[in-house]
């Protein structure tokens, strides 16, 4: 798998009618090189040129769009997706708690759930704090620092026998 081909193969679906320039400003890449690209994505069976008027648009198959979906699926495994899908279920999990800790008085019995709770989820994203660096995401690291934040502050809001340890 090429950096530029697979760049050009998941920017064809962002544009409503895809041609040569736009896809060679998404893949940041000469016009003759996407236009080999394109014609090799074609000899493929993976995308075809569609001319309306003077303009030449690209536009997928059948096959190219069962493989953009798998790229995409790769594209977000690769680039840390499945572990930001992870982290946003957490986060769904810790607002729940800040919920009910700010609903105010809790019950001893509810307490010591919601802290288990809190240690689950701590060791659950400290599992996905390790894995992280890996994809070299943004968006991904910013998410895990905030959920570490999250975390800590909630910690506070526990009393002391209640409170999980930390990661």
């Amino acid at each position: 798998m090429q950096n530029k081909p697979c760049a050009i193969l998941l920017a064809i679906p962002r544009s409503d009618k895809p041609y040569v320039s736009v896809l060679m400003k998404e893949a940041d890449t000469t016009f003759a090189h996407t236009t080999n690209i394109l014609s090799d994505m074609e000899a493929y069976g993976l995308v075809e040129f569609v001319s309306e008027g003077r303009m030449k648009y690209v536009k997928l198959t059948r096959r190219g769009r069962d493989i953009l979906k798998s790229l995409q699926s790769l594209d977000g495994a690769l680039g840390g997706g499945d572990l930001l899908r992870s982290l946003k279920r957490l986060e769904t999990r810790v607002s729940g708690i800040e919920a009910r800790l700010k609903a105010g008085e809790l019950s001893e019995r509810m307490r010591k759930r919601t802290a288990k709770s809190l240690e689950e989820i701590a060791a659950r994203s400290a599992l996905i704090e390790r894995e992280a660096p890996l994809f070299r995401n943004e968006r991904l690291d910013y998410e895990v620092r905030v959920m570490r934040e999250r975390l800590e502050y909630l910690k506070t809001k526990l009393p002391a026998g209640d409170a999980p340890d930390s990661q």
